[in-house]
């Protein structure tokens, strides 16, 4: 830019920058007027995004209107919550339960013996000279290796670290194992090695496995499909080779019993079924023969023998067994789960024991009642959140279109057809009869007012006394729908108007958003071009004003000259006179 290393006024005196900032000023008056439009615009753009964000939260109030869920909602309250609590889902009946507890479900807890510390390695303790090196115990049918070098805590960890289904801990310097879940179908199935777990003080006979049992399976009977996959080997020791048993999803107990006897591995292998009650069923594969120890392995990619868990369950000490929940319900006995929770009893209801329940033990009783009724709280929490949402967007409006009198100012939406429009067609669909039949036709008909001012209100008593009295057509009045009912209910009408609105890219808000930033982005564009303009003007000046200055300096200078030798004349004219 020329201006940049201009000097003002050396042949005239003038302050040629301000002159030119004058010129220039003119020049830059569009931009000034551009700048003007872009700050409305921007004012607009906020008032209708602000809108948005109200409309966005009314539709969240109006989609909750019209779910069912709303006003069919159950609660289910205990006399006695240190016995019982419990939930219920919008399709359960309206009862009472009497309950009484006669067992709590428990996990098992097993230990073994105590050793003379937790952090010395067990090849060193007293009772385990003869373990070996390496040994692959498996709990839940999960293998794990122990070495003679690891301490009791490193077995702990080892433990814990597989996931079988068992958390392990050291309680003066006994190791206890206990089942991660509650019920006796969670018992701790353990396999040997080594005597390991003997040696442990876990299992009174050690790696003499002659006889694994499976959990307790929960099927119907022993011919139902247990709905597992995979394959498992099964050896004996001096027995005469290994054998598979194959598992899929169609194979029962009586399944793998017949793969079993099938085999000849020598031993008098065999297996049996046993019903355990309560729904209960269990697998067992024996060996008669002395010496004669059944070692499983997985071969497939499924772990098959975590799912069956079969194991050694002789304990030398177990702490606590485990039981599944024992429960009355309305007087039907001997209901059970293997968890506190029973989800299946009543259709609709789940009941939640408190572990810590005392139960019912003759003397003592452990009974409370669960009353199932209709929850009114959540439909008239949601009425009542999108009355005020709605008064929120009312009032907002109200306030962008306002004209201050006093002021003459409008405020920034005053005169927009578009937010009168959208004004007047909200209270339109809050107000206007719903249906023509029916003891309940329009909103004020169940306790929902618009005043002379357009603020809405909520007659809570009013609402449930029609939710009491009929539910069903309550609920129509916001979600009834034309090919079902014959209308539709405000709800649905309001959430079709707003996804009008907000709808994007096709939304009348997100296409006025767009338009805007449109215009803004243009008006900017403008902007550049008017100071490109007005910078080639500013160099036009220096250059026009430069080329003055120089012409009036080189003016200056012959007049100088001039001068001087009109001087030198006028000297050379008064010598000769002298002279003369």
């Amino acid at each position: 830019m020329l201006y940049s290393m201009q000097l003002d006024g050396l042949a005239t005196g003038m302050d040629t920058t301000a002159v030119i900032d004058q010129l220039v000023a003119l020049e830059q008056r569009p931009i000034y007027n551009y700048q003007q439009e872009i700050s409305e615009l921007e004012m607009t753009k906020g008032a209708w995004r602000d809108v948005n964000s109200r409309l966005d939260k009314l539709e969240d109030r109006t989609t909750d209107l019209k779910l069912s869920s709303t006003y069919n909602s159950r609660s289910a309250s205990s006399s006695d919550k240190d016995i019982v609590t419990a939930t219920a889902s919008n399709d359960s009946n309206e009862a009472n339960y009497s309950i009484t507890v006669n067992n709590v479900a428990s996990t098992q807890r097993i230990s073994g013996n105590r050793l003379d510390d937790s952090t010395t390695a067990i090849k060193d303790l007293t009772g385990f000279g003869s373990i070996a090196a390496e040994n692959n115990i498996q709990i839940n049918g999960t293998d794990i290796t122990i070495n003679d070098s690891d301490t009791l805590a490193d077995i702990s960890n080892k433990i814990n670290d597989a996931e079988a289904g068992v958390n392990a801990s050291i309680v003066d310097n006994h190791l206890v194992l206990e089942s991660a879940d509650t019920g006796e179908k969670n018992q701790i199935a353990l396999v040997d090695d080594n005597d390991l777990f003997n040696s442990l003080g876990v299992l009174q006979t050690g790696d003499n496995d002659n006889s694994l049992s499976t959990n307790l399976m929960e099927v119907k009977d022993a011919d139902t499909a247990l709905g597992l996959t995979g394959s498992f080997q099964i050896d004996v020791e001096g027995g005469t080779g290994s054998g598979e048993i194959i598992v899929d999803e169609t194979t029962t107990l009586n399944d793998i019993k017949s793969q079993v006897d099938a085999l000849a591995l020598g031993g008098d292998l065999s297996a049996s079924v046993t019903d355990e009650a309560n729904g209960y069923f269990s697998l067992s594969i024996s060996s008669s023969t002395a010496g004669s120890d059944i070692k499983l392995s997985n071969t497939g990619t499924e772990n098959i023998l975590s799912d069956l868990a079969f194991g050694n369950r002789s304990y030398q000490n177990e702490l606590q067994t485990a039981e599944d929940a024992n429960i009355d319900i309305n007087g039907i006995e001997g209901i059970t789960s293997s968890t506190n929770t029973f989800s299946e009893a009543v259709d609709g209801v789940t009941f939640n024991i408190n572990p810590d329940a005392v139960v019912n033990d003759g003397i003592d009783t452990a009974s409370a009642s669960v009353s199932v009724s209709k929850d009114t709280g959540k439909a008239t929490d949601a009425v009542k959140a999108f009355v005020d949402q709605y008064n929120s967007v009312m009032n907002f409006l109200d306030g962008k279109t306002d004209y201050d009198e006093e002021e003459e100012k409008g405020a920034v939406l005053q005169g927009d057809s578009t937010a009168m429009r959208l004004q007047t067609r909200l209270r339109s669909l809050v107000s206007s009869k719903i249906k023509d039949t029916g003891d309940f036709k329009t909103l004020s008909s169940v306790g929902i007012e618009i005043d002379r001012d357009g603020v809405m209100s909520f007659d809570k008593s009013k609402f449930t006394e029609a939710l009491d009295q009929s539910s069903e057509e309550v609920m129509s009045i916001f979600n009834g729908e034309s090919d079902s009912d014959g209308f539709d209910g405000m709800a649905v009408r309001m959430d079709s108007y707003l996804d009008q609105l907000m709808q994007s890219n096709t939304g009348l808000i997100p296409r006025r958003l767009d338009f805007y930033d449109t215009r803004i982005d243009s008006l900017n564009d403008d902007i550049e071009d008017v100071e490109r303009k007005v910078e080639m003007t500013r160099d036009r000046y220096v250059e026009q004003f430069a080329a003055m200055e120089t012409a009036i300096s080189e003016m200056n200078q012959q007049m100088s000259w001039m001068q001087s030798q009109l001087s030198s004349l006028a000297g050379s004219t008064s010598m000769l006179s002298s002279n003369n």
